[in-house]
């Protein structure tokens, strides 16, 4: 290899310092320099676009802390206008992680209104509150008790005021954007999730009428694909309008260059390397002091993969029977939705790096060192999902640990659940109010074929057109269950 003395070290030195630490969440957007933004989530940035659908690690939540900060909305703007973010865009939260009482109400506080009070008006006194409402409303900050029953015997006034504030606005030519995210903290079961969801999506799909007043949802797809919270009049005009937040692997390698591009002190050396072998010319932005990746480097697979190969080496073992990286990365971090989170991607190269490459090797990483990353991508995507958002898939995917190896049979995987009374023990874990057991399965009413139903839909599991079940490398390493041939499990 002939990097023209852009040295492997030096390279390896710029993947530690572009890449998020290991513990990094999503939710927090990391400098505008380390930001890309891929084609379809430019469109759903656009404030006109209400509902946006996105699978765990895919962006909801970045995007939403993204476009609550100024300096992130300035280089949206500058970079990226296919998203039109504008100077004159006003952001407010109406629901979220870590919000004061003071903005958004709680889960606790959505428990006890919704009790007296029917939910949409619950909601449109949260968008009165981020609006800021004149009088008549009776604005007191964190007193929702006193607001939303106003709202409720008001609903003329309301009216008015909302469509005063949005002539006004209009005018003005500014548009205040309301956002809502983490929905499925709303409540901690579904019966309690769907009439708080429902009402939210409904009001959505009413405010669209509006000039300047908007609302902007984040919402996970099991969501949307529960017929209950979607049980209102119109709602197919809803989803019909709806943008999800997809990550092609072009995508995934643009924002790796990105980021090697602009390393905090070595991003000169990866930047070199694309200029001297591949003639990329990139151009520093002196307003927003940073290298954006260049145009030729988003969509041209080609011109990637020799780019990543030269950081990589061409195979992923001593010829081409093992494949190449950058196929071989996406495709084992790929769901069965053929899905990758942006997380994922990171999290395996940051631990890729964190390997020492084996003696004498001409490049930044090694096969070996990629490979481990992927394993250690899948526990943390798998501790991802089994203590934040779906406990539940632990408890039916233990019992199937160093015992099933895919594809494998339906029957032979209900047979290890019955023969553990897995079922009865979710059941017995979620009678039990002391422990927080969130979202159980949606269709744990059908047993352990709606459990593997849920599965499905989350894209922890397919089913091939045999009827066996398979499942990818991104949940089966973690989950200790084999595939002859494949990458080895987690122990």
């Amino acid at each position: 290899m002939n990097t023209d003395a852009v040295s492997p070290a030096e390279l390896r030195k710029a993947f530690s310092e572009a890449l998020p630490p290991h513990e990094q969440t999503g939710g927090t957007p990391r400098e505008p320099r380390f930001t890309y933004v891929p084609q379809s989530h430019a469109r759903a940035l656009d404030p006109d676009k209400t509902l946006v659908e996105g699978m765990r690690g895919a962006g909801k939540s970045h995007w939403w802390a993204a476009l609550n900060s100024q300096p992130h909305r300035e280089y949206l703007e500058t970079l990226f206008p296919e998203a039109k973010i504008t100077g004159n865009l006003k952001i407010s939260q109406g629901f979220g992680v870590g919000l004061s009482s003071l903005v958004a109400p709680k889960k606790d506080t959505l428990a006890q209104l919704v009790v007296s009070h029917d939910a949409r008006h619950i909601w449109q006194t949260v968008i009165a509150v981020s609006a800021g409402f004149p009088h008549p409303f009776p604005l007191q900050p964190g007193e929702w008790n006193a607001m939303v029953p106003w709202v409720e015997q008001h609903p003329e006034q309301y009216d008015l005021l909302l469509e005063e504030l949005d002539q006004n606005l209009g005018k003005q030519k500014t548009v205040h954007l309301v956002l809502f995210d983490a929905l499925d903290r709303l409540a901690d079961d579904w019966p309690a999730i769907r009439p708080l969801a429902r009402s939210l999506l409904q009001l959505a799909l009413d405010m669209r009428a509006n000039k300047a007043i908007k609302l902007k949802l984040f919402v996970r797809p099991d969501m949307l694909q529960d017929r209950e919270i979607l049980a209102f009049p119109d709602s197919s005009k809803l989803l019909a309008q709806k943008v999800a937040l997809t990550w092609r692997s072009v995508d995934l390698y643009a924002l790796l260059f990105q980021c090697l591009a602009n390393a905090e002190n070595h991003d000169n050396p990866f930047r070199m390397l694309c200029e001297r072998q591949f003639g990329l010319n990139w151009r520093k932005d002196e307003i927003l002091k940073l290298w954006p990746v260049p145009n030729e480097c988003r969509a041209d697979k080609e011109l990637q993969s020799k780019i990543f190969h030269a950081l990589t080496g061409p195979w992923m073992g001593s010829g081409a029977k093992r494949g190449a990286p950058y196929t071989w990365l996406v495709n084992h971090l790929t769901d069965t939705l053929n899905q990758v989170s942006p997380r994922s991607f990171s999290s395996a190269l940051r631990h890729a790096v964190d390997e020492e490459p084996k003696k004498d090797w001409p490049y930044a990483l090694d096969y070996h060192a990629i490979q481990h990353g992927v394993r250690e991508a899948s526990h943390i995507r798998v501790q991802e999902m089994t203590f934040e958002d779906y406990p539940w898939v632990n408890t039916f995917m233990q019992p199937l640990r160093n015992r099933i190896t895919v594809p494998c049979e339906a029957a032979d995987i209900i047979h290890l659940w019955r023969q553990d009374s897995t079922l009865s023990k979710l059941q017995q874990l979620w009678a039990n109010t002391e422990t927080e057991v969130r979202l159980p399965p949606q269709h744990l009413n059908a047993g352990e074929q709606g459990v593997l139903a849920d599965l499905e839909a989350l894209g922890v599991i397919q089913t091939l057109t045999d009827g066996r079940i398979q499942m990818p490398d991104i949940y089966r390493l973690a989950f200790g269950l084999g595939r002859k041939g494949g990458v080895k499990p987690l122990r």
